[in-house]
């Protein structure tokens, strides 16, 4: 798909796509951090960031990640309630939000259930509805040691971008009822996501992901503290 330059930096093309996927990084990281600390905005900077990421992923043609933004906007505002509304059964802290609290064995088997057969799902019915619309990439400013690794990741392009989008669905859905898991799945994905979009997308969002694996790390600490100390 076309895009536009909109001005050059020090020889350095800044298109209109990478302008808005430098912006929704920036509110991305805003987001975690805020998710990190248990501050309520992290959701409505997680509506913004979503709805231009939409954008970024629709033109890069990824059609799992750019499903991925519908389902975290509205996970986003579900959690906005959530948090602020918490239930009868629901654990609150003094402020009467909601709690971080662990899930039984039985939602952690859900979890990875469910991981397993959306990626499967999500995968192929992409495969199979863009067939033939595959991309052609250039191999050449890659380390020859690399080259094979980066050949797979393309090869799995859509299966991938769909483990993404299934592991990052759950655990936007883990963190908008406040389980400590969620952080984990992140990390996980985080890995993942920092190698497969520095390549497929653009240096910002690898950037980004690459960040995001030690705020999921710290989100990690700072929420078990934190039930810790309700408890």
């Amino acid at each position: 798909m076309g895009d536009n330059i909109l001005f050059s930096l020090w020889n350095f093309q800044v298109s209109f796509v990478l302008l808005i996927e430098v912006i929704s990084s920036i509110l991305s990281f805003l987001c975690i951090l805020f998710a990190v600390k248990e501050k309520i905005w992290t959701f409505p900077l997680g509506m913004v960031s979503t709805a231009m990421y939409f954008f970024v992923f629709f033109m890069q043609e990824l059609y799992s990640s750019m499903t991925l933004q519908i389902m975290f906007f509205t996970f986003n505002a579900y959690g906005l309630y959530k948090w602020t509304h918490p239930s009868e059964k629901d654990a609150t802290k003094a402020d009467n939000t909601l709690a971080v609290t662990l899930l039984k064995l039985k939602g952690r088997v859900l979890t990875g259930t469910t991981i397993v057969v959306l990626t499967l799902i999500f995968g192929y019915v992409t495969s199979n509805l863009f067939k033939g619309e595959e991309l052609e990439y250039n191999y050449t400013y890659i380390p020859l040691v690399f080259q094979k690794l980066y050949k797979y990741i393309f090869l799995y392009k859509v299966y991938i971008d769909a483990f993404i989008l299934s592991a990052s669905l759950v655990a936007q859905y883990l963190m908008a009822i406040k389980k400590l898991e969620s952080w984990a799945i992140w990390f996980l994905v985080d890995i993942i996501a920092t190698l497969f979009y520095f390549i497929t997308v653009g240096w910002a969002t690898g950037i980004l992901y690459f960040v995001f694996i030690f705020t999921a790390v710290m989100g990690w600490i700072e929420w078990k503290k934190s039930m810790l100390r309700n408890r």
